[in-house]
């Protein structure tokens, strides 16, 4: 039997995805661990608050992105929300590459996109000291 995902679990795997992130990386930026995210994107379908705070920062969006139903919007919308139409041509052109060029690219993209989401997390961090500090 399929159960069907909450909306809180379709919208994390959905901006997590959106991002690059593996549920690993996720955990890391959010300060919890892996089978903790698994567990939310799973069988969570009232997650902590804490979690409700912790997932957006990390994603960068906003809470409400997690908690409201997206069954208004048309599933294009949902899947290619954010990605520009170089970045869509290229799956096709990644696969046509032999196995062992894929991975090499796959090595590169996922330690550039762990350079950038460390790069974020800092302005990130940097920004919420300077608001925290001119309270």
């Amino acid at each position: 039997m399929t159960e069907k995902r909450s909306v809180f679990a379709q919208n994390l795997i959905r901006h997590r995805k959106q991002r690059g992130f593996f549920q690993g990386d996720l955990a890391e930026a959010s300060g919890t661990n892996r089978r903790m995210v698994v567990h939310y994107e799973t069988h969570a379908s009232e997650p902590p608050i804490e979690k409700i705070k912790t997932f957006p920062t990390a994603l960068g969006i906003k809470a409400s992105q997690l908690l409201e139903s997206t069954d208004d919007l048309p599933q294009s919308d949902l899947d290619l929300a954010g990605i520009d139409s170089r970045s869509i041509k290229k799956p096709k052109d990644i696969l046509s590459l032999p196995p062992e060029d894929r991975n090499d690219l796959y090595r590169s993209l996922n330690k550039m996109l762990r350079k950038n989401r460390l790069e974020r997390e800092q302005r990130l961090a940097r920004a919420q000291t300077v608001d925290g500090s001119s309270k």
